[in-house]
């Protein structure tokens, strides 16, 4: 490589950085020094043309590690978001010490540098070409017999090298071949190869994906009369027949039936029996999907010509035997009646006959998607996968009669009818069964302690309702798969909002008068419960109703509706139409304030379906750290800025968030007192035109790599005088002066310190807020002020090094008030960086 540089640039050249970056930390907590490390490293070029003009991030670390996944999508966020005058890109896989890995890296930013040069070449007409001047031959070619070099080296079997660190540097090998290059079929093919070794040890979906694309690629890129061209299209056969098995669309069978036709025209006399079997049973199979009688007649018209090659004694007849009786037996069965029920909807909905069972699948999985993978059948009382679910209904009398239905609207009404299901919300028990405990056998046929017996009545309940599917939290998921765990709480939410009834069992009420002291209404996870469910019904302990309702839905029956609101003190409107999302997010968090989980960070997760965020589950972590995740994605997508208005403990996450929920049970109160109208008179209004200006442009909050970026009205401490201190629990009670405030008392669990300079007091601001002032003339400037000059709940800052503050936790609300209206004109506008 020092030979291939030396031999390629004059002494004056762009440079590139190569930045291994570990995993073991948080790559947002390394996100400002890696910054100071690039700007360090390019004060020490001579010139500005040296300076490194591309930086390549490699991510190091134990690629077994839990939280890899994690890690590399924040480190992805990082380089993404950051770095503004730097090009950075990132590595694709994680650096272990192989050294097939490192050249994989440098090779790739070496073609960085290589295109940078000649961008520069061509963008210049000055000293660029006279300072970079590559020398014959060309830069790209020279790198790709490099990368050739090593990946010739490292992909004999008898290397140490991994699969893996053999198919990065394949891919640098074809990514840096042109696609005139005789070689760039050799390089897609062997990338191809080595992809699908990968796929049979592993069976990853991306690796199939790949490897039919590579293929299809190398298949269409190929000469006339080239000697791997019946081996590639096998292969790609191959593949893409995998691909439909593992639930591929039709398309992949379409494609397989376009190259099947194409082998047989190209082959000889010998091969022409095995190819129109090939072809005929993938017509069988397509008319399997889509019910088209062409598809089928075809099949059997070739699997006849491959019987006719083959007299009897031949090797190849029982194979065109067996094609042609599975051919015959598609015509004979169920397939054929249900394809002309299928042409008498398809004539009265004047669609193609070829398309109607597409429709109908595509109709089933599209509202299977939305229900829970895994359900109770109720009248067998088994747990039932998505694909015993799938079969039930194959087998059923509605799915017959989708055939003989009229419009699409009947179909999907009639699919959504038979995978109706219940939910069931209720506190954990003694003994709930898991779905290990009932795998493969009936609920009804167990025998246990109340978890079981709570999960059978469920499911009689339900059946007595009409619903032959029931779903639980304690059975329906695998607990051991962290990522069936993850999906199913990223869906809970809209699972029992899709329900079509969801049963709260009250296992502590035994009469109706006591139904809002049950500790149903204390548990984090039965709010999400409460505000999605659509149709809810209270049961007691006896598993009797609580309440008869005429509408049998507790929600929509006024009484009880009044009860509910008293036990969670939410409103009438959010418990009868609930939409989950960041609005009024300082509300939402009320309602969780009073509520507690068995796992401590469960108390965030049960949220994350209200708010509708989308984040790791990561069982094991701090209270604190799942709740500062989950309140700085509110303060990044919305910008609400209420989640701030708290008193109390600190978090250990950020200092501008609190350790727990409980902060949150005070309702924000501030006094609104009217403006003064008689001000206005002796007002300088350009100062307040000024200020409108400014806070109109101001960008709104936003949390970044943990640090919240907050645009404010800053004023400045002057003095702070000590009036009292207590011992139990430790307290300090301080008069603060401030710069255009009225003074004001506030109790702080630390001492502060001497300086008064350190501290600053902020009014956190929002753009939103000039969205209600009224349009045109002056009233909106004059209406700004009148909302300035009222009392606001401020937030007390300490500076720290670097243009960083930290805020500090009060035992109370810091009410503050302006002197004046002049003096919210003078008003310091700063956008803040809060650790």
């Amino acid at each position: 490589m020092t030979f291939w540089l030396k031999s390629r640039f004059s002494k004056n050249c762009r440079s590139g950085i190569l930045f291994l970056h570990p995993l073991a930390n948080d790559p947002r907590d390394r996100d400002v020094l890696m910054q100071r490390h690039l700007d360090t490293f390019a004060m020490r070029f001579p010139n500005k043309s040296m300076v490194p003009s591309r930086v390549y991030v490699v991510p190091t670390g134990n690629s077994a590690s839990a939280k890899l996944g994690q890690r590399l999508s924040e480190l992805d966020s990082v380089v993404k978001s950051s770095y503004g005058k730097w090009r950075v890109s990132m590595f694709p896989e994680v650096f272990e010490g192989q050294p097939e890995m490192a050249w994989s890296a440098a090779l790739l930013l070496l073609k960085d540098i290589v295109q940078t040069q000649a961008d520069e070449i061509s963008d210049s007409r000055r000293t660029t070409v006279k300072d970079i001047r590559p020398k014959p031959p060309d830069s790209h070619s020279v790198l790709k017999i490099l990368t050739d070099l090593f990946f010739e080296r490292y992909k004999e079997e008898t290397t140490n090298c991994s699969l893996d660190a053999k198919i990065m540097l394949a891919r640098v090998a074809r990514d840096l071949t042109p696609a005139s290059h005789p070689d760039h079929l050799s390089a897609l093919i062997a990338c191809a190869a080595l992809l699908s070794e990968r796929f049979g040890k592993e069976e990853r979906r991306a690796d199939l994906d790949e490897v039919i694309a590579l293929r299809r690629t190398a298949w269409i890129s190929m000469p006339p009369h080239d000697q791997r061209q019946q081996e590639t299209l096998a292969a790609l056969d191959d593949c893409l027949y995998k691909r439909f098995r593992m639930g591929g669309g039709v398309s992949d069978l379409e494609e397989i039936i376009v190259l099947r036709r194409t082998a047989l025209e190209c082959a000889s006399l010998p091969d022409r029996c095995s190819s129109l079997v090939l072809l005929a049973n993938a017509l069988r199979e397509k008319f399997q999907v889509l019910r088209s009688r062409s598809d089928l007649e075809e099949a059997i018209k070739l699997a006849r010509a491959a019987l006719a090659l083959n007299p009897p004694g031949h090797p190849d007849r029982a194979l065109s035997q067996a094609c042609l009786a599975d051919c015959l037996q598609s015509k004979v069965g169920k397939g054929v009646s249900r394809f002309h029920a299928a042409r008498a909807v398809t004539d009265a909905s004047n669609c193609n006959p070829s398309d109607i069972q597409k429709v109908i699948t595509n109709i089933i999985s599209e509202i299977v998607a939305t229900i829970p993978p895994r359900l109770l059948h109720t009248p067998t009382g088994t747990l039932c996968d998505r694909d015993a679910q799938l079969s039930l209904f194959v087998d059923s009398p509605e799915y017959t009669e989708l055939y003989s239905l009229t419009s699409l609207a009947q179909i999907r009404w009639k699919v959504s009818l038979f995978f109706e299901f219940t939910t069931l919300s209720h506190r954990w028990g003694i003994g709930e069964p898991l779905l290990r405990d009932i795998e493969g056998g009936r609920i009804y046929d167990l025998e246990g302690a109340e978890g079981l017996a709570k999960l059978q009545q469920f499911c009689l309940l339900s059946l007595r309702s009409g619903f032959q599917w029931a779903w639980s939290d304690t059975c329906c998921i695998d607990k051991d798969s962290s990522a069936e765990l993850q999906e199913s709480i990223g869906s809970m939410f809209s699972w029992y909002h899709r329900s079509s009834l969801t049963i709260a069992y009250l296992s502590d009420v035994s009469d109706a008068g006591s139904l809002a002291n049950s500790v149903w209404f204390k548990r984090g996870w039965t709010l999400q419960e409460l505000l999605a469910s659509r149709t809810l019904v209270f049961y007691m302990q006896d598993w009797s109703i609580s309440v008869n309702s005429e509408a049998g839905n507790h929600k929509a029956d006024p009484t009880m509706l009044e009860e509910l609101q008293k036990a969670t003190g939410i409103a009438a409107r959010y418990l009868k139409d609930f939409s989950p999302g960041l609005d009024d997010a300082r509300s939402r968090l009320r309602w969780a304030s009073t509520r507690r989980t068995t796992r401590p960070e469960d108390i965030a997760y049960s949220l994350f379906g209200i708010f509708r965020v989308h984040l790791p589950v990561l069982y094991g972590e701090s209270v604190e750290n799942a709740l500062g995740r989950l309140l700085a994605e509110i303060i990044s997508q919305s910008g609400d800025i209420s989640v701030l208005d708290w008193v109390g403990e600190a978090s250990s996450f950020h200092s501008c968030f609190p350790a727990n929920l409980i902060p949150y049970q005070m309702v924000p109160c501030t006094q609104s007192t009217p403006g003064d109208s008689t001000n206005r008179n002796s007002f300088h209004f350009e100062g307040a035109r000024k200020l409108y200006s400014t806070l109109a442009k101001l960008p709104r909050p936003r949390f970044v790599n943990r640090r919240l970026i907050l645009p404010s009205i800053a004023y400045r401490v002057n003095a702070v005088k000590l009036l009292g201190t207590a011992t139990n629990p430790p307290g300090y009670t301080y008069e603060i002066h401030v710069s255009h405030l009225m003074p004001l008392v506030v109790s702080l669990s630390i001492c502060l310190g001497e300086d008064p300079t350190t501290y600053i007091l902020v009014r956190p601001w929002h753009p939103k807020w000039l969205e209600t002032q009224t349009e045109g003339g002056i009233e909106p400037i004059w209406e700004l002020l009148e909302q300035l000059e009222r009392p606001f709940n401020a937030l007390l800052l300490m500076r720290l090094p670097h243009n960083e503050y930290k805020r500090i936790a009060s035992n109370c609300t810091i009410t503050a008030r302006v002197q004046d209206l002049a003096s919210i004109a003078d008003s310091e506008i700063l956008s803040l960086e809060i650790v």
